[in-house]
């Protein structure tokens, strides 16, 4: 029996439909546990942070736990999900979803998996029946290397922000040893063999690091607050 995964684009009552919708330059990445909600807000200036800080106040208690430029991060610990939120129908439905949703202009996108194809179906029902509207991007039946490997955090999450140079240096001084202890290779070793300088090569590890840590520290915050001393 195949596994199915649909990828749906849900517009419905929620503060992040309704943010996004009004703030089109304004992006939401979700997480969630079981103790904890993360989201990774990133936006076109300084103002549209602004805006999703005080609109969201509005509608749920929070806590900011990181700022930059046109980056926010924000949690939210012990929330009363809604019943007839699309997370809870997703569950009810006996499916689940690849983390993270993400929302954007007015619409937040899913990633669900389920064993049964008719429970996708169902799930589509029902957040219809509850006022939401849903755009089913795609259905499609999954081999088990494929379910195991595609229910896993999306690569182009853990890899969005980094370039080709960036990435090119960061596989290189791990493929070279850079960051062996004691290193096998040391900067100026590597950045010659890279045709760099050690500064330009320094900078594209420090910004390739930065990116990378930024992008799973969501999964990192949540995966702490489970980890023994």
């Amino acid at each position: 029996m195949p596994n199915y995964e649909a990828t749906l684009e849900v517009k419905h009552d929620c503060p992040y439909c309704d943010i996004t919708e009004r703030h089109p330059g304004i992006r939401i990445t979700a997480w969630d546990n079981t103790v904890m909600h993360i989201a990774v807000v990133t936006s076109d200036g300084q103002e549209g942070l602004d805006d999703f800080q005080r609109e969201l106040s509005a509608e749920l208690e929070y806590t900011v736990v990181s700022r930059q430029a046109n980056r926010l991060e924000v949690v939210i610990r012990d929330r009363n999900v809604d019943p007839d939120s699309v997370t809870s129908l997703i569950s009810r439905c006996d499916c689940w979803c690849a983390q993270p949703s993400v929302a954007e202009k007015g619409w937040e996108r899913y990633r669900v998996f389920s064993w049964d194809k008719a429970n996708l179906s169902r799930l589509v029902g029902l957040i219809s029946a509850v006022g939401g509207t849903v755009r089913v991007g795609s259905v499609r039946p999954l081999g088990l290397p494929s379910f195991t490997r595609d229910m896993m955090v999306p690569v182009s999450n853990v890899l969005n922000g980094l370039t080709r140079r960036q990435a090119d240096a960061l596989i290189n001084a791990l493929e070279r040893g850079y960051y062996d202890s004691p290193a096998r290779v040391s900067a100026d070793e590597l950045a010659k063999a890279l045709g760099l300088s050690r500064s330009t090569l320094s900078e594209h590890l420090r910004k390739a690091e930065a990116r990378l840590l930024l992008n799973i520290l969501p999964i990192v915050r949540m995966a702490r607050e489970e980890m023994k001393d």
